[in-house]
């Protein structure tokens, strides 16, 4: 008889497998989502605290930081509101698929299928969120790039006005992909875990396991 917090060894590898990346995924992407949402709750005091380093301190490294800070902060502050809801519904879905991922990998006497409906869900609805995020992202990075671009161009390799000109003009561009690629990623594998566990396949496979625990309980 199989215990309540064993692992479900019926069910097919490749759902294990994606229920795992799911597990990590939606755990990494959930942290991320709330530690930014509270993050910019206190953006006034963060403004202040990187004013006060630009202000006071001599280290170039800190002063570069503290400057691709302030542009940072400057390009949030316009979306503060919208990015805080989007972030703490992405940090919800993804509670809800990392707490579904983990009960199809030890059900815990639960069904699984109504742990495969709510992890379909909740990853499609992380995949969407997580889109939204990423073009926000996007106009930051965006934004951020022109600073990034001074500092940069001071270095040696870039003091030639022609390569300090490209540089200034290319990575804008470059920071926005950056954060688009990811994003690509990241929402693209919510996606597809999120339209695998909504397939029939993996709908017959779960229900074909409740199935046997529901004979081994009454066993």
């Amino acid at each position: 008889m199989t215990s309540p917090g064993s692992p479900s060894p019926l069910l097919p590898r490749r759902i294990r497998f994606a229920a795992a990346v799911c597990l990590v995924l939606a755990a990494l992407t959930g942290f991320s989502a709330l530690r930014e949402t509270l993050e910019l709750g206190h953006l006034g005091e963060l403004r202040d605290e990187v004013s006060n380093l630009s202000r006071f301190s001599r280290d170039p490294d800190v002063l570069v930081a503290a400057h691709i800070s302030e542009a940072q902060i400057a390009a949030l502050e316009p979306m503060r509101e919208s990015r805080s809801l989007v972030l703490g519904a992405l940090s919800v879905a993804c509670s809800f698929a990392f707490v579904a991922a983990g009960r199809l990998l030890r059900p815990g006497g639960l069904p699984l299928e109504r742990m495969r409906r709510v992890l379909s869900v909740s990853a499609i609805l992380a995949a969407l969120l997580r889109t939204i995020d990423g073009a926000q992202w996007a106009v930051v990075a965006r934004r951020i790039g022109p600073v990034m671009a001074d500092h940069l161009s001071t270095l040696p390799a870039f003091q030639n006005p022609q390569a300090a000109a490209q540089l200034k003009a290319m990575l804008p561009g470059i920071a926005a992909a950056f954060a688009m690629g990811m994003t690509a990623v990241i929402a693209g594998t919510f996606a597809l875990i999120g339209q695998y566990f909504r397939s029939e396949s993996v709908r017959q496979a779960i229900t074909a396991q409740d199935g046997e625990l529901a004979v081994e309980e009454e066993d």
